[in-house]
C-alpha cells in the first residue's frame, strides 16, 4: 500500500480503523484514487471525527455562541455581570441568547438518552 492510501486510512478515527481499516485498505488498493476520491474519502473522515467527538465539538460551540453574546452584552452596556435579570425585552432577549446554547445542549443530551433507552443497541457476544 502506497504512502497515499496508508495516510487516506490514517486520517479516519482509531476505533473505525480497528473495525474496518484493513477492508477499507484492501478497497483503497483496488481504487484509482482520483482528487475527486482523495477529497470524499478526507470529507468522510472528517465527518466520522465529527461524529465521534461531537459532545465535544456541541460544547465548545455552545462556549463560543454565549461568550460571544456576553461580550456583546458587555460592550453595548446592556449587561455589567455574566447573568442579569430580564427587565426590559431587550435584556430579556440578550439573557436567552446568551444562556440558550447550553439549554439546547440540555435538551439534545437529554433527547439522545431518551432515545437510547428506547432503543438499546444489541450486544454482540463472541462464541
Amino acid at each position: 500500500m502506497g504512502l497515499t492510501r496508508r495516510f487516506l486510512v490514517a486520517l479516519f478515527p482509531k476505533k473505525w480503523r480497528e473495525l474496518f481499516g484493513d477492508e477499507f485498505a484492501a478497497l483503497l488498493d483496488e481504487t484509482d484514487l482520483s482528487p475527486a476520491s482523495v477529497i470524499d474519502v478526507v470529507g468522510q473522515a472528517g465527518k466520522l471525527h465529527v461524529r465521534a467527538h461531537r459532545l465535544l465539538m456541541s460544547t465548545a460551540g455552545a462556549l463560543a455562541i454565549s461568550t460571544c453574546f456576553e461580550i456583546v452584552c458587555l460592550r453595548t452596556g446592556i449587561t455589567a455581570n455574566i447573568l442579569w435579570a430580564p427587565t426590559n425585552p431587550i435584556r430579556a432577549i440578550a439573557l436567552i441568547a446568551t444562556v440558550g446554547p447550553w439549554l439546547a445542549l440540555a435538551g439534545d443530551a437529554l433527547y439522545r438518552r431518551d432515545r437510547r433507552d428506547d432503543h438499546p443497541l444489541p450486544q454482540i457476544t463472541q462464541q
